[in-house]
């Protein structure tokens, strides 16, 4: 009897007990050990919790959610889907306004002018801090950018990549003009920063590599010449088609994965994907072997970037699934290549608007589904933008609290 009134009276302590004066020094050891969805519904508690998951975990950038931003220069209010939440906004970024989106590094965004003469303007914009970084002008035919690194680093890496012409450029903090190189050999198809290392991926399947150090020692004397490039030749496990094949860098934890996306062309040049297949390069045989389960993770496949994201993490009851979006055939084309076809399009009042491939893929059974979706399908691809949980915390709270 004794006992029971007595744990009656700790219940009812809890009870009373005002949760929000909880030391600060506690909250972040409980925040620290959830997972990305759980610290966004307990910033939801009350402003104090909200408060010390904002501020402490603002740099938490691998635990990030990530996002897609819809394409279109002509407008400063950006779409933007959570996929995994199955919500979207609305950003405001007035420095985005007649720029293009051409890609993404963690939560930067590289926006890009065509100021015609065949040149470009690129920067590097936080639009979540508003940090930004303005890179010197360059030619308008590359058709990605690869960094090595976050923008407010001081050693970071931007690598510009065309594949065609088997040309690229690099440019650090405090050059004031790109450095070029040209490659011999096979065009190549995507490119990626692993491990200390840019990588490129040539349509036979090996595989360029040249080390961001190497890369700062030749801008230092600005000689392209001294850029060490080594070309490793890759055998592949499996006989592989080029054609109707979609080939993606990711990087995944430390490691390098080849994702090859298999399509069909339909009526009119549209792309039907209708399977994935996915290795990991073997460093020590200079091999590809093929991956059948991802374990938790989670691939997110772009044009201009792609992303692997723990689902352990994120806290999603989801594993061993890509997300792809419609990206076009030919990898050296740009949106604002495209321009003249969307007028086009317009003045004609054609409607395609589902016509794009979009979708999510299970590795593991090979079953291709829709996801959520709110958007222009006719629009150029969307990019991968990687939300700070902190935002995430702060944007779920007021569209809670206003409803």
């Amino acid at each position: 009897m004794g006992r029971s009134r007595n744990r009656r009276r700790k219940q009812q302590k809890l009870v009373n007990l005002d949760w929000t004066e909880l030391p600060r020094g506690i909250l972040e050891i409980i925040f620290e050990r959830l997972t990305v969805t759980d610290c966004i519904s307990v910033s939801d508690v009350c402003k104090a919790w909200r408060h010390v998951v904002a501020q402490e975990l603002a740099g938490w950038q691998s635990r990030g959610v990530p996002w897609l931003m819809m394409s279109g220069k002509d407008r400063e209010v950006r779409t933007c889907i959570s996929i995994l939440q199955k919500q979207h906004w609305d950003i405001v970024l007035p420095e985005a306004y007649g720029r293009y989106c051409w890609g993404s590094y963690q939560d930067w965004l590289i926006l890009v002018k065509h100021i015609g003469c065949f040149y470009l303007e690129i920067s590097l914009l936080n639009p979540f801090s508003r940090n930004k970084t303005d890179l010197p002008k360059t030619w308008n035919f590359y058709h990605k950018i690869v960094l090595s690194g976050l923008p407010i680093l001081e050693n970071y890496v931007c690598m510009l990549v065309h594949s065609q012409c088997r040309e690229l450029s690099f440019w650090v903090p405090g050059a004031e003009s790109w450095l070029k190189h040209k490659l011999d050999g096979e065009p190549f198809e995507d490119a990626v920063f692993c491990d200390g290392s840019f990588y490129l991926i040539s349509n036979d399947y090996n595989i360029w590599q040249i080390k961001s150090a190497n890369i700062f020692a030749s801008i230092r004397t600005y000689d392209a010449y001294e850029v060490k490039i080594d070309c490793h030749e890759v055998i592949m496990s499996e006989e592989q088609e080029n054609n109707g094949v979609l080939k993606y860098l990711v990087e995944s934890c430390g490691e390098l994965l080849l994702v090859c996306r298999l399509y069909n062309t339909k009526a009119e040049a549209i792309l039907e994907t209708h399977d994935f297949k996915v290795y990991s390069l073997d460093f020590s045989l200079m091999s590809w072997k093929r991956v059948h389960d991802l374990g938790d993770k989670i691939l997110f496949l772009g044009k201009c970037c792609s992303r692997s994201v723990s689902s352990t993490e994120l806290g999603v009851a989801m594993r061993n699934r890509i997300y792809f979006s419609n990206d076009h055939a030919a990898p050296w084309w740009n949106e604002w290549d495209s321009d003249h076809l969307y007028e086009t399009s317009a003045r004609l009042n054609l409607n395609n608007a589902g016509r794009k491939d979009w979708g999510v893929f299970s590795l593991g059974n090979g079953i291709h589904e829709d996801f959520c979706f709110r958007g222009n399908r006719d629009r150029w691809g969307p990019i991968w933008l990687t939300c700070p949980q902190w935002w995430c915390c702060r944007k779920l709270a007021v569209n809670r609290y206003s409803n």
